[in-house]
């Protein structure tokens, strides 16, 4: 009825749609890698928020005199560098809580951007502060920050990029 030549070429055409439709439906799974992730590089400045210190014996509430910028650069992908600095509100009081003088500093951070796009996770270098935020659009990040330790600190905070 059939030769044996078209028999074989049926089956490698219909093995090898089969094996095409696999494929396919492997790659459409929902679990891919989001085609956009935001560049975040540019300058953050705290707008809102309130962290909670210790130091000691003491817990202190430092909102009335210092603020938090963050600089994100060296951004590749979803991964970058950043670093957050301290500043004092006003030059003449450096941020005091009792005897409690709260340095002006300068911290490297390492972040990533998840893969929603939209939740950004921060460490410091040579410390044990985490900072996880959510983009709430491209120049607002509402973050919650903790570290635990003998200075341990909690809050939470909003950071707005800077034109």
């Amino acid at each position: 009825m059939y030769s044996k030549k078209y028999v074989i070429l049926f089956a490698m055409i219909f093995l090898g749609f089969g094996f095409s439709q696999c494929v396919e439906k492997k790659e459409d799974t929902g679990n891919s890698v989001s085609p956009t992730t935001p560049n975040l590089e540019g300058t953050w400045l705290k707008t809102d928020g309130q962290v909670i210190y210790w130091n000691k014996e003491i817990s202190y509430f430092p909102k009335s005199y210092e603020t938090a910028q963050l600089e994100i650069r060296g951004q590749v992908d979803g991964v970058f560098e950043a670093y957050q600095k301290t500043i004092p509100l006003r030059e003449d009081h450096p941020g005091k809580h009792g005897d409690q003088a709260l340095p002006k500093t300068e911290l490297l951070l390492l972040g990533t951007i998840a893969y929603d796009g939209k939740t950004v996770m921060m460490t410091d270098v040579g410390d044990n502060t985490f900072y996880q935020c959510t983009l709430t659009d491209e120049n607002t990040m509402q973050c919650v920050v903790w570290e635990g330790g003998d200075n341990a600190l909690a809050g939470r905070i909003i950071l707005k990029r800077q034109k």
